[in-house]
């Protein structure tokens, strides 16, 4: 027998065998669902996905059965994921320190590339923060660097907005479309700067304290419906909400360690409805409140998916930023498990369209 009818016998039984556990897997395969609170009860936030590399995604036809044969090939991954940001147009960008980069990835297509292609690493140096506008620009912080680089929807740079001589040590950033300003959260100087889009300073507000508009470290920034300014103030367990202009309007949260308390917060966000989502680092959860911080639920836990090798929904180990876009899907990253985790708010309106079998009003 030569090695050609080899091949050709070895390649034939692979692909009767795959095909064969492709259709047990069909018949006995069910779809498990994750909610919090879970069943019986009202469901408010369902878990849709969690993704680190291209390996993420579903293979389907020849690359299916490719990885059943010869395992899954080398993929780019994410190692240490600190922020995340979604256009609305099927793409996910994760900015990642370790990697000097932002990763990029197309929902659509099923592929991972870094932001700026080929020359990417030459463009950042610690990428901190990611954000976008309506225009399909996305708006990188990099802390080191000292400014903001700006690319177009083709994923084109653009410009660098120069903050050295207004802010100390940029971190997070939120675009304020309707205003035509940019928010940073100058944590050295415990206080949020406005700038405007050239990167000129238009007006600061806080400084170090534990008053109402002080901060202890500020870590994170988010705009509502309402054009409200929302900031995590992280060492002060608390989160502070002021009007456009930077006037306090009113704060909440605590030190401790139960459902609703700050340990160490690291990201904000609203949603449609206004509720603030907060990640809680060293608590491994994301908690949500209502406008005024009225507690309403927390979702997740301490679970290593990297050293147990399971997927584990809402488990988390360091939770960083967090962005909601505008159908309400929720994006967390899940940074010592080097990925990022994809959530669903159930509003009463999502849930009338989409009917959740097993429970009723």
């Amino acid at each position: 027998m030569n090695v050609l009818k080899l091949i050709r016998r070895f390649v034939g039984a692979a692909v009767l065998c795959a095909l064969c556990a492709g259709c047990a897997g069909q018949q006995v395969r069910e779809e498990r669902r994750y909610f919090w609170p879970p069943l019986p009860e009202r469901p408010r936030i369902e878990w849709l996905g969690a993704y680190s590399s291209q390996n993420d995604f579903p293979k389907q036809g020849f690359a299916s059965f490719m990885a059943a044969i010869a395992g899954e090939e080398q993929a780019m991954s994410l190692t240490k994921p600190l922020d995340v940001y979604a256009d609305g147009q099927n793409r996910i960008y994760v900015a990642d320190p370790g990697l000097r980069g932002v990763v990029v990835f197309n929902m659509k297509e099923r592929s991972v590339s870094m932001l700026g292609g080929p020359q990417a690493a030459n463009q950042f140096t610690t990428p901190v923060s990611v954000t976008g506008d309506s225009q399909g620009n996305i708006y990188v912080s990099d802390a080191e660097k000292g400014g903001i680089l700006v690319f177009d929807r083709f994923e084109v740079p653009r410009r660098f907005i120069d903050t050295k001589a207004t802010v100390t040590r940029n971190t997070d950033i939120a675009v304020d479309e309707k205003r035509q300003r940019i928010l940073v959260v100058d944590a050295r100087e415990h206080r949020i700067a406005i700038l405007d889009m050239q990167g000129g300073l238009l007006s600061a507000f806080g400084k170090r304290g534990i008053e109402d508009g002080e901060f202890n470290f500020p870590v994170a920034v988010a705009i509502n419906r309402k054009g409200e300014i929302i900031v995590g103030d992280a060492m002060n367990a608390r989160v502070q909400i002021f009007d456009q202009d930077g006037k306090f309007l009113r704060k909440f949260g605590r030190r401790g360690d139960g459902p609703a308390d700050f340990q160490i917060m690291k990201g904000v966000a609203v949603d449609s409805e206004d509720h603030i989502y907060v990640t809680e680092g060293k608590g491994h959860k994301l908690i949500i409140f209502g406008t005024n911080g009225e507690y309403l639920l927390t979702v997740g836990g301490l679970y290593s998916a990297i050293t147990t090798g399971k997927q584990a929904p809402g488990g988390f180990v360091i939770p960083q930023g967090v962005f909601i876009d505008d159908k309400d899907v929720i994006y967390v990253v899940d940074q010592l498990n080097r990925r990022f985790q994809v959530f669903q708010y159930i509003s009463d309106d999502f849930l009338k369209r989409n009917p959740i079998p097993g429970w009723q009003e």
